[in-house]
C-alpha cells in the first residue's frame, strides 16, 4: 500500500520528464535605438520603432518535474516601423530555462533566455540577447502540449569596425508545440 501511494504521487506527463522538443512562433514589437560613434569618446543615437517575426527550437531536458533547461536555436527578423526598408535578419543561439509553477498537465511557467546571434549576413559582427517572461502550458494530447507566452525582449547587434549599434528591446509573445 505504501508503494502504490508513492507511485501515485510521482505521476507525471510527457512533458515533465526527461527530453523535450519545443517549436515555437513569435512576434516582437518594440523600439529600436540605433547608436554610431561620431568622435573617439563620443555617440550619437536615435530611436524608432520596430518589429519582428520569429521561429525558434529548443531541445532540452527535464532536471525535475518543474525544471527545465535546453538549448535552442532561431531565426528572427526585426524590421522598423517608419516605412524603412531597415531590416536585419537574425540566427540566434541560445540557452533556455524554465520553472512550471504546478506538475499538473495545465501550468503556468517563467522562462529566461541568453545568448547571441550569429553572423548570417554582412551587416553586422556580432550580438547579445535576452528573454525574461511568462507563459501558460496546456496539455492537448497525450504526449503533445500547446504553450503561450509573453515577455520582455532586448538583442542587441553590433558592428565593427565603425562602432555601431543596433538595440531592438520591447515585448514578445509567442505560440509553441511542446513534444
Amino acid at each position: 500500500m505504501l508503494f502504490s501511494i508513492s507511485v501515485m504521487a510521482q505521476e507525471v506527463t510527457k512533458q515533465e520528464r526527461g527530453y523535450f522538443n519545443l517549436t515555437e512562433i513569435g512576434y516582437f514589437f518594440g523600439n529600436r535605438t540605433f547608436e554610431y560613434q561620431t568622435a573617439k569618446n563620443a555617440f550619437k543615437s536615435t530611436t524608432d520603432g520596430a518589429y519582428s517575426l520569429s521561429l525558434r527550437n529548443i531541445n532540452g531536458v527535464f532536471i525535475t518535474n518543474k525544471i527545465s533547461v535546453g538549448a535552442g536555436v532561431g531565426l528572427e527578423n526585426y524590421t522598423l516601423t517608419e516605412g524603412s526598408r531597415s531590416y536585419n535578419n537574425l540566427l540566434l543561439l541560445f540557452l533556455d530555462a524554465r520553472y512550471y509553477f504546478k506538475n499538473e498537465s495545465n501550468t503556468f511557467f517563467v522562462y529566461g533566455d541568453a545568448g547571441g546571434a550569429a553572423k548570417i549576413a554582412d551587416n553586422f559582427s556580432k550580438g547579445t540577447m535576452f528573454n525574461l517572461g511568462i507563459g501558460y502550458k496546456f496539455k492537448v494530447a497525450p504526449k503533445t502540449a500547446m504553450t503561450g507566452s509573453f515577455g520582455y525582449n532586448d538583442q542587441t547587434i553590433k558592428r565593427e569596425p565603425d562602432v555601431t549599434r543596433n538595440r531592438f528591446y520591447g515585448f514578445a509573445v509567442r505560440a509553441g508545440i511542446l513534444f
